[in-house]
């Protein structure tokens, strides 16, 4: 950002260097905008989407953040890096309304962008900023061309996620009658225990030691 003076939006993602210290009127300004052009129930993932959420409930868009149900996410691949208490309340993976959506989409483009790197590498400001505005025009042609195509796509892919799980619980009923299968309330029962356990439980710990004493005889 620094050298080219963009701050990169895409898919409602915003990466996470742009947060640090003073950069954080960065992000604020664009949350603020998004919530301004989308309304309500907008969804935005960070790499560290759980430290955006405190850092947006301490700043002078909260209540109008709150007030428009702003949703503020972990993107997939960097959420399985923090611990699962931050997991069950910001992954995609536990949250309504993302479906397939992995939050990634910065990471595809900054691949793309590469093939700029050589012409750029040496250049100077101006042609770093021409070369990377020329890119990116073609990046958005091309993607819009491919629109329909990457929508069909998803969208058969959600049947076919659909289609092969509904088979997979319905074997797991037929197996485990009397088992109930409400996953929301797996999920909130998880989060209360993990927040109450503010240290590990006396039976576990002793047990530990019992383990490791074992391996120490061997």
């Amino acid at each position: 950002m620094r050298c080219s003076g963009e701050l990169y939006v895409i898919c409602f993602y915003l990466p996470y260097h742009v947060f640090i210290a003073s950069r954080a009127k960065y992000p604020l300004a664009t949350i603020n905008k998004l919530i301004d052009v989308f309304g309500d129930h907008l969804a935005i993932g960070s790499d560290i989407g759980c430290s955006l959420r405190k850092t947006v409930a301490a700043s002078s868009i909260r209540e109008k953040a709150a007030g428009h149900h702003l949703i503020l996410a972990v993107n997939t691949f960097h959420g399985h890096a923090h611990n699962h208490k931050c997991q069950l309340q910001h992954h995609p993976l536990y949250l309504h309304g993302f479906g397939l959506e992995d939050l990634e989409t910065c990471k595809c483009v900054f691949a793309a962008s590469n093939a700029a790197a050589p012409l750029i590498h040496h250049a100077s400001h101006f042609h770093y900023v021409q070369f990377l505005e020329l890119h990116f025009d073609q990046w958005d042609i091309d993607k819009y061309l491919e629109l329909s195509r990457f929508i069909l796509n998803n969208y058969k892919q959600a049947l076919t996620v659909i289609s092969d799980y509904t088979k997979e619980l319905e074997a797991y009923r037929t197996t485990f009658p009397r088992e109930g299968l409400d996953f929301e309330s797996w999920i909130a029962e998880e989060l209360a225990y993990l927040e109450a356990v503010i240290v590990e439980p006396t039976q576990d710990a002793t047990a530990v030691k019992y383990v490791e004493a074992l391996k120490k005889c061997q």
